[in-house]
C-alpha cells in the first residue's frame, strides 16, 4: 500500500464534472482516489495513470449485485462522500459509460435538487432572524458603542461572516445541482473533463479567509478571559492614567478605606482590566478613602471621598466621540442633571456633570477616552488639569514603549 497523501477538497462537492477532472487529474501524476470528504479528500501514492472517475447520486447504497454489473463494465466502486458515490476506470480498457442516457440521469437528480431547495428555504429565514438579531443588539441600543468595547462585538461580527459564508455554500450547492439537473434533462452530457483549477483557486482563497475567521471567532473569548485581570490598587505610583484621592485631597489625614473579600483583591481600592479587539486598554479604577476628624458638609458621617475612574484607550480613535457620548448616557444618571460641554485645549472634548457632592468628568484624546466620577468636597475645575496632566503623560509612555 502507498503513503497516504491528504487535500483539501476546496471545490463543491456537488460540482460533479470538475471534481471528476480533479481526481483524473491527480491520477495522471500518480496520486490515485482512496476516500473522499466534505473538507479532506485522501489520495494513495502510485505509478502516474490515465484514470476516469464517475461521481453517482444514488439514495442507497448499491448492491453486490449492481457493483458487479458496474465492475464488469470496467468501473470499479472507491469511496462515496454522502449519497455520491465514486468509481473509477482504466481510461484504455472502459469504454463503456456509467450513464448513458443524461435525461435519465437529470430524473436522478431531482430528488436531490427538491432537498437542497428546501435547505435554502429554511436557512435562509434562519439567516435573516440571525441578521435581525445581531442589528438589533446594536440598533435599538442606547450605548452601541459602549456595548460594543465591553461586549463581544468583534466575536459576533466575525460569526456573522462565517455565518454568511456558510450561506454562500448553501445558495451555490443548490444553483450547482439546479443547473446541473436542467442541463441533463435537456440532453447534455456531464462534461467529465470540465476545467476545476479556477474554482479551486476560489475555494482556496475563501478557504484561507474562512477557517481562520471561524478559529479566531473560537479564540477570541478565551483571549480576553486569558488577559483580563483584578487587583488591588497599590498604593505609591500605579503607572495608571488615573488621578489619585491623595492629589486631589491633599490632606495628611487621607486613609484608604478597604474592602477585601475572598480573592485577596481590595474590592474598594481596585484594579479591573479588560481587552478585546476594539479596546486593547481598558481599566476601571475605583479608589476609596477617609479623612480621621472630617465630617461630610451635611454632618451624615465622616468625610469619605472616593473617585473611580474608567479608561478606554481604542483601536480606532474614530470611535472616541461616539464612545464618550455613550458614556455620558450610561452614567448621568438623573435627566435634570446638566451636561456641560467645556473647550479645553488639552482634550478633543471634554464634558461635565455635577450633582451636589458627585462629580463627572468626560473626555477624550485622541483613541483615549476617560471617565471619571468623583465623590468629595474638591472643585471639579481642580480635578480636570490633573485629568489633562495624567491623560498625556499616559500616552506618552506607551509610545515610548511602542
Amino acid at each position: 500500500m502507498g503513503k497516504i497523501v491528504k487535500r483539501l477538497m476546496l471545490d463543491d462537492i456537488y460540482a460533479i464534472g470538475r471534481n471528476e477532472s480533479w481526481f483524473s487529474a491527480m491520477a495522471s501524476e500518480g496520486l490515485h482516489l482512496k476516500k473522499s470528504g466534505r473538507l479532506f479528500v485522501y489520495f494513495e501514492k502510485g505509478e502516474p495513470k490515465k484514470t476516469k472517475y464517475r461521481m453517482d447520486y444514488l439514495k442507497e447504497a448499491p448492491s453486490q449485485e449492481q457493483l458487479d454489473v458496474y465492475h464488469d463494465c470496467g468501473w470499479n466502486f472507491i469511496t462515496n462522500s454522502g449519497y455520491f458515490y465514486i468509481f473509477s476506470a482504466d481510461e484504455k480498457s472502459c469504454t463503456t459509460e456509467l450513464h448513458t442516457d443524461p435525461i435519465e440521469q437529470g430524473f436522478s437528480l431531482s430528488e436531490l435538487n427538491k432537498r437542497l431547495r428546501n435547505n435554502l428555504i429554511i436557512i435562509s429565514i434562519a439567516m435573516l432572524l440571525f441578521l435581525g438579531m445581531m442589528i438589533s443588539i446594536y440598533y435599538f441600543n442606547d450605548e452601541p458603542f459602549l456595548l460594543m468595547i465591553k461586549g463581544q462585538f468583534v466575536q459576533q461580527m466575525l460569526l456573522v461572516i462565517v455565518e454568511l459564508y456558510v450561506f454562500y455554500s448553501v445558495i451555490r450547492n443548490y444553483i450547482t445541482i439546479h443547473k446541473l439537473k436542467q442541463s441533463l434533462l435537456q440532453g447534455a452530457e456531464i462534461n467529465h473533463n470540465e476545467d476545476y483549477r479556477k474554482a479551486r483557486l476560489l475555494g482556496g482563497i475563501l478557504a484561507g479567509i474562512y477557517m481562520p475567521l471561524a478559529l479566531f471567532t473560537i479564540i477570541i473569548p478565551f483571549v480576553e478571559f486569558a488577559k483580563s485581570k483584578d487587583y488591588t490598587l497599590p498604593e505609591g505610583n500605579a503607572n495608571l492614567p488615573i488621578i489619585r484621592l491623595e492629589e486631589i485631597e491633599k490632606s495628611s489625614n487621607l486613609m484608604r478605606e478597604t474592602g477585601y473579600n475572598g480573592n485577596n483583591v481590595d474590592w474598594a481600592n481596585r484594579v479591573s482590566y479588560d481587552w478585546n479587539l476594539l479596546a486593547p486598554v481598558q481599566y476601571e479604577i475605583d479608589e476609596h478613602g477617609v479623612v480621621r476628624g472630617e465630617m461630610w458638609e451635611d454632618k451624615s458621617g465622616v468625610y469619605s471621598p472616593s473617585i473611580t475612574t474608567r479608561y478606554y484607550k481604542l483601536t480606532f480613535g474614530s470611535m472616541a466621540e461616539n464612545l464618550t457620548l455613550d458614556l455620558i448616557n450610561r452614567y448621568v444618571w438623573r435627566d435634570n442633571t446638566e451636561v456641560k460641554d467645556i473647550n479645553h485645549p488639552k482634550f478633543d472634548k471634554l464634558a461635565i456633570a455635577q450633582d451636589d457632592i458627585h462629580k463627572q468628568i468626560f473626555a477624550y484624546l485622541d483613541n483615549q477616552v476617560v471617565y471619571v466620577t468623583y465623590y468629595g468636597k474638591e472643585r471639579i475645575e481642580e480635578i480636570i488639569p490633573l485629568l489633562a496632566q495624567k491623560m498625556i503623560a499616559y500616552q506618552e509612555r506607551m509610545a515610548e514603549v511602542q
